[in-house]
């Protein structure tokens, strides 16, 4: 019959041969090392339960981050196909000129007001990519950092409300 060594953690102590009379066969050498090994397992299984949250968020966070980044997109090519149609008319059609000429009543600064839309979508993707930087790990430091801010500027500013 062979020797088996101890399952414990850091154990390699033999254990005793099977008894002739049969019956289980021993993992460990001790209560002491079937404890530790029990501890160290439920560690384990806890730092892969940890894991595995961190990464469903993770993606859940990469995916408004992505859908985001389509309505950045979407908006300025809005803007840009408005700029383009504008630049394609005569020059006596464009809106800046034919609104003030002819007292034509219009929205105030309507490039303005558009590129401001654009802006706030690109903030609404900038806190959707700190979320997806902060559920992949990432800390304050480093989000601060790319930002151009303190750590403590950063985690103001984008910490989710009911996280304070």
């Amino acid at each position: 019959m062979t020797r088996h060594r101890c399952n414990g953690p850091d154990c390699y102590k033999l254990l005793p041969e099977a008894s002739l009379h049969g019956g289980r066969p021993r993992l460990y050498c001790s209560e002491r090392c079937r404890s530790r090994h029990r501890r160290r397992s439920r560690g384990y299984d806890h730092l892969l339960k940890q894991r595995e949250e961190r990464t469903s968020s993770a993606a859940e966070e990469r995916h408004r981050l992505r859908t985001a980044a389509y309505e950045v997109a979407r908006e300025a090519r809005r803007l840009a196909a408005v700029l383009d149609d504008e630049a394609d008319r005569p020059r006596y059609e464009q809106p800046a000129w034919s609104d003030r000429w002819f007292g034509r009543p219009g929205p105030e600064a309507p490039y303005t007001r558009a590129t401001l839309e654009l802006v706030e979508t690109v903030h609404q993707a900038l806190a959707a990519a700190v979320a997806a930087d902060r559920a992949a790990g990432r800390g304050w430091t480093e989000i601060g950092e790319a930002l151009g801010v303190s750590a403590d500027t950063a985690a103001r500013r984008y910490r989710p409300a009911d996280r304070h």
